[in-house]
């Protein structure tokens, strides 16, 4: 198996950087989650924090992740609603 190595990474950071410099700009707004003052995610080795409940021009491809990893969050959160209110569900 071949890793990658140092330079690989710096290019594909800096490939990813200037994709994302070049792409149309989104303004959003991130909802606080979890007493978190804000979100975290990455695109290819370029990682962003972006503080919740401050409204912030983003590249629309990282707004579009910003909004699936919402959906996903709330998605997880109503599977385990009825194991937690419960305190688990017995398996048949």
């Amino acid at each position: 198996m071949q890793y990658i190595t140092e330079e690989q990474i710096d290019r594909v950071a800096s490939e990813t950087c200037l994709a994302l410099s070049k792409e149309p700009k989104v303004t959003v707004t991130i909802r606080q989650a979890n007493g978190r003052p804000y979100w975290e995610g990455g695109i290819n080795g370029h990682f962003f924090r972006i503080k919740a409940d401050t409204p912030v021009e983003v590249p629309r491809s990282l707004a579009l992740l910003i909004a699936q990893s919402g959906k996903a969050r709330i998605e997880s959160e109503q599977r385990v609603q009825a194991y937690r209110k419960t305190g688990g569900k017995k398996v048949l």
